[in-house]
C-alpha cells in the first residue's frame, strides 16, 4: 500500500512538473482480458499509451497503435490502447467491449485498457484539458519510463511526431 501511495504522489508531482492539472485520482482501467490496472504502477517500465476520449478520434488512435506496433524502435516497449467509454450508455459499453474482444487477439488483450469511470484521471495523464476532444486529431500519446511522463503528443500520427516522442528526454 505504501508503494501505491508513493507512486500516486510521484505521478501527481510529475504531472504538475510538466504543466498538467494533477489529479489525486490514480488512472484505473480493466484490460480486455478482465484484469484491473492502475497506471502507471501496473504498466511496463517503458510504456506508450494511445488514448482518445471521443469516438471521432478512434480511427486516428487505431492508426497510431498500428504504427507503434510496426515500428522496430518500440520493440521492448509496452504499448497500450486506452479505450474511454465513460459516459456511454451501458449497452453501448457492452457492445464495444464485446466487439473489441472479438477483434483483438487474446495475446494482445492485456494491452487494451477499458475506462468506464475515472476518465478525468486519464485526461490528466494524457495532458488533455477536456476541450475539443470531439475532433479526429484528438489522439493523445504518452511515453512513460519507470512511471515518469517523458513525452506527450496530441494529434495525428507522423514520422516526425513519433521520432520526437521516442527521443524526448526523461530528465529535467
Amino acid at each position: 500500500m505504501a508503494l501505491r501511495s508513493a507512486v500516486a504522489a510521484g505521478l501527481c508531482l510529475v504531472l504538475g512538473a510538466v504543466g498538467a492539472a494533477a489529479s489525486s485520482e490514480i488512472p484505473r482501467a480493466v484490460t480486455l482480458a478482465g484484469n484491473e490496472v492502475a497506471a502507471p504502477a501496473d504498466l511496463g517500465a517503458r510504456s506508450i499509451l494511445v488514448a482518445s476520449f471521443h469516438r471521432v478520434a478512434n480511427g486516428a488512435a487505431r492508426e497510431w497503435r498500428r504504427v507503434l506496433d510496426d515500428d522496430r524502435r518500440t520493440e521492448g516497449w509496452s504499448v497500450y490502447t486506452v479505450v474511454v467509454l465513460e459516459g456511454a450508455p451501458a449497452f453501448v459499453r457492452r457492445m464495444v467491449v464485446r466487439a473489441l474482444r472479438g477483434d483483438v487477439p487474446p495475446a494482445r488483450q492485456e494491452s487494451f485498457l477499458v475506462v468506464e469511470e475515472g476518465a478525468d484521471a486519464w485526461r490528466d495523464l494524457a495532458g488533455s484539458n477536456g476541450e475539443e476532444e470531439d475532433r479526429a486529431d484528438a489522439v493523445f500519446v504518452v511515453r512513460l519510463e519507470n512511471g515518469e511522463v517523458c513525452g506527450r503528443y496530441r494529434g495525428l500520427v507522423s514520422g516526425v511526431a513519433l521520432s520526437d516522442l521516442l527521443s524526448a528526454s526523461c530528465e529535467d
